[in-house]
């Protein structure tokens, strides 16, 4: 049996009030009076208390407006598809310049040159893209926008993050699994329809 009480003590005051309102279908009905015996004990005063609950239930309400947002799998996929293609075409524009600038008869260092230009592709399309616009080619047609779970928009370590799960075998597949893909989970981010 669980002792709530030792728990909840380590709460912040805002925590226990989304244990005791918004997450109150979450906790079994034992932690929740721990919740509000724990609140009882603090002395909040009822002005404090409505300030509290306010601010709980309005991130309530962001997050659920975020969840609203949130594209669908196929939506991903088109996004995916019509960025793989510009990501083709950014890769064989680039072989033709690499091409015309190294005249060198070495296959390893070609091999070489072209791995790395493919991997500066691909990272400078979607860190450019998805920082400056939160969004790439595939996100324009679709639409949509990446965000932090919480709705902010990402900074530029959060991107490199994501952009470099990409990078991870079976990313994509991820989705098929997973409410959200290993790039979105691991950098805290989400794609979700821009609102008009």
């Amino acid at each position: 049996m669980t002792d709530y009480r030792k728990t909840y003590q380590n709460f912040s005051n805002k925590e226990l009030v989304r244990v005791v309102t918004v997450e109150v279908h979450k906790y079994e009905a034992q932690a929740v009076k721990a919740a509000e015996a724990e609140l009882s004990k603090r002395n909040i005063s009822k002005l404090q208390m409505a300030a509290l609950v306010k601010e709980v239930a309005q991130e309530n309400t962001s997050v659920q407006e975020i969840q609203d947002y949130v594209s669908s799998t196929g939506m991903r996929f088109v996004n995916f598809a019509i960025d793989f293609v510009v990501y083709i075409v950014l890769v064989l524009a680039g072989s033709l310049a690499l091409d015309s600038v190294f005249v060198t008869t070495d296959s390893d260092l070609i091999l070489g040159l072209g791995y790395f230009m493919m991997f500066l592709i691909f990272m400078a399309y979607y860190v450019v893209g998805e920082f400056y616009f939160q969004k790439t080619a595939g996100k324009y047609v679709t639409k949509t926008i990446v965000v932090t779970t919480d709705g902010k928009k990402p900074d530029a370590g959060t991107i490199i993050i994501r952009t470099l799960c990409r990078l991870i075998p079976f990313d994509r597949l991820s989705f098929l699994i997973l409410k959200s893909g290993f790039h979105d989970r691991f950098s805290g981010t989400t794609v979700i329809r821009e609102k008009d």
